[in-house]
């Protein structure tokens, strides 16, 4: 049997320079990792089914994207393949609702949020809103991602319905809009991603979706001990080796949770995509997780 300590399953092609810089370090580091893709999704199947290939860890970076990828899932999950970002804490994870109730009993700052439930069980909200939130508001579903069905400027109930109808089986957020305090000519809203330990924030506009990496120093201590401390309580919760947090800096001073958990992360760097994540941002992704297979599996490298 050919044994492995990770595999990885990309089919995106802005995955491709990420995916090729942690197979170039596991190699410098004496890590034999294996890319799987589309091309050679079939013949990985196989070699596992008859015994001839077996995985120490697993990153999937495919199975959302395309359902040949859940039986790769299934055949891991059986080979008892440690996974970065276990499926079977992902469905609490990337529940908005969820997410925000456990974050709130912990004392981490949320926008006032109301959860609907799908579209199939009716209910009256004429007097939610008028009674609760103020126009204009936030829809989102509650296990949404990429941006997905959210509504940023919803006014009425029509506006609601609407959006609830575009995945009628999911229940929906209605939030109120944040709108974040102004760091120098920044708005102060952040993506911090928990990389295998480490939290990395960075600025992140939400109106134009572009990111800068931050340094210390830009915010005050309060704000960047803030940002730490809210990362490591996600993490707590949803056990998750590698996601990314929507924060909010509120113009008087409050830290407040927009998105808890995207698990999907964009591993595209800014170098080469306008809206990407910063290079080094990146780079300490990658240099992580290859750390994280190598602790996971240092009892068994000396014999293989």
């Amino acid at each position: 049997m050919e044994s492995h300590h990770l595999a990885i399953a990309w089919c995106w092609e802005y995955d491709a320079d990420f995916v090729r810089h942690v197979d170039r370090e596991c190699g410098s580091r004496e890590i034999k990792s294996y890319l799987i893709h589309s091309d050679n999704l079939s013949e990985a199947l196989q070699q596992i089914r008859d015994g001839e290939l077996r995985f120490r860890t697993f990153f999937d970076r495919a199975s959302d994207q395309e359902e040949a990828f859940e039986k790769l899932v299934s055949a891991m999950q059986r080979q008892h393949a440690r996974m970065i970002n276990d499926a079977g804490r992902l469905k609490m994870a990337i529940d908005k609702a969820a997410m925000q109730k456990r974050l709130s009993s912990l004392g981490v700052g949320v926008p006032q949020t109301f959860v609907l439930p799908p579209w199939n069980r009716r209910l009256r909200i004429d007097s939610l809103l008028s009674e609760t939130l103020s126009a204009p508001f936030v829809v989102k579903p509650a296990t949404g991602g990429c941006g997905d069905g959210v509504v940023k400027d919803a006014c009425t109930v029509q506006d609601v319905q609407k959006a609830r109808q575009l995945f009628p089986h999911d229940r929906y957020l209605l939030q109120e809009r944040i709108e974040p305090a102004l760091i120098g000519d920044r708005r102060a809203w952040f993506r911090v991603f928990f990389a295998f330990g480490e939290v990395l924030p960075c600025w992140w506009d939400d109106q134009t979706r572009v990111a800068h990496a931050m340094q210390p120093l830009e915010v005050d201590e309060k704000t960047y001990s803030g940002l730490n401390a809210i990362m490591r309580k996600t993490a707590r919760i949803c056990k998750l080796e590698l996601f990314s947090t929507e924060i909010a800096l509120t113009p008087e001073g409050e830290l407040l949770v927009i998105d808890p958990v995207n698990d999907q992360v964009d591993l595209r760097k800014k170098s080469s995509h306008a809206d990407g994540v910063p290079d080094q941002v990146v780079d300490r992704i990658g240099s992580n997780l290859v750390s994280w297979v190598e602790k996971t599996v240092k009892r068994n490298l000396r014999h293989d």
